[in-house]
């Protein structure tokens, strides 16, 4: 099944800062529409977000029931989050391609096809080291005038 849903994004990053040797926060906040699909081992979440200066790119979350979430970004990016585990991941940007190392520190995720939300804290690493601290947030709800059953 297909369900229109409206999708909150907050996104909370602390991020080294080299040129000062210490710490820069940039929180960014967005509200997008997208679609639901209902699967029999769990939901995937899909949504075009604008990017500055060009072309929205589209993202998938695939929640699945066993607790993984996986998110890919625009086809070239892709992170998988398991709670209290590290996943090594791959980010390609035209002809640069980056390992990345994604530890998950906590998940809670209540998002079925009434609504919901998603909360991750996860810590990227690019080649050994430290690159950001994030907080991601999604709150999912049915579009206006959706009935789901």
């Amino acid at each position: 099944m297909k369900i229109p849903v409206n999708i909150t994004i907050m996104t909370n990053k602390t991020v080294d800062d080299p040129q000062d040797g210490g710490n820069r926060c940039e929180v960014r906040e967005t509200t997008v529409n997208g679609f639901m699909h209902t699967k029999k081992n769990g939901l995937t979440l899909e949504y075009a977000e604008p990017e500055e200066g060009s072309v929205p790119v589209t993202t998938l979350i695939d929640l699945q029931r066993s607790g993984i979430v996986m998110m890919n970004r625009g086809g070239d990016a892709g992170m998988i989050f398991e709670r209290g585990k590290t996943h090594s991941c791959v980010f390609t940007s035209g002809p640069l391609r980056v390992e990345i190392r994604v530890r998950t520190e906590a998940l809670t995720n209540t998002i079925s096809a009434l609504g919901g939300k998603l909360d991750v804290d996860y810590t990227v690493d690019i080649i050994a080291s430290r690159a950001e601290q994030s907080h991601l947030s999604l709150s999912v709800r049915p579009a206006q005038g959706t009935t789901v059953s």
